[in-house]
């Protein structure tokens, strides 16, 4: 498989491990961030919500994703919002094209259409950055290399689709 798209749960001790882990990273980097908890019983959920500007100064959000369970394996997923999104509707197939086209060439990201027409990428962390012991470094390398991704193929994106974040449709 050779994607970490989870970590070992089970152990009672051991709940928002992770959480805590990716906090003590982001506030030793300075990083500015909110962060919003949902618990349920034997399940607890965190968001990171972090804003970052590219090279070229437009900002976007990156969220970082927390699931732990005290009785099963967890995930984290980064994903980067707010890049661009697709206005004209004629202009889908060549989008996704070239969405197929990158999600081919990089390795550990993806990007995707939402339901609203909004580009996001999507992160996924290698198992081979854990060397079988969480480290909190990598989860922000990830984040990193997503940026860098979407540098790479903003001037392309930005043919097809208008800058930043389409709102949700009222319906």
């Amino acid at each position: 498989m050779g994607l970490f798209d989870g970590f070992k749960g089970g152990e009672a001790a051991a709940p928002m491990g992770i959480r805590n882990a990716i906090k003590e990273e982001l506030d030793r980097n300075d990083w500015n961030y909110e962060i919003n908890d949902e618990k349920e019983e034997n399940r607890q959920e965190t968001y990171f919500y972090m804003r970052n500007e590219l090279e070229n100064d437009e900002p976007i959000t990156a969220v970082i994703v927390v699931r732990e369970y005290d009785h099963a394996d967890g995930f984290i997923k980064i994903k980067l919002y707010d890049i661009a999104y697709l206005e004209r509707a004629e202009a889908r197939a060549e989008l996704l094209a070239k969405i197929n086209t990158w999600n081919g060439e990089f390795r550990y990201v993806k990007f995707c259409l939402d339901r609203d027409q909004d580009v996001v990428l999507d992160i996924d962390l290698p198992l081979d950055l854990h060397k079988g012991e969480f480290q909190p470094d990598s989860v922000m390398a990830m984040m990193a290399v997503g940026m860098r991704v979407v540098e790479k193929v903003y001037d392309d994106l930005t043919e097809l689709c208008t800058r930043g974040h389409k709102a949700s449709s009222e319906e």
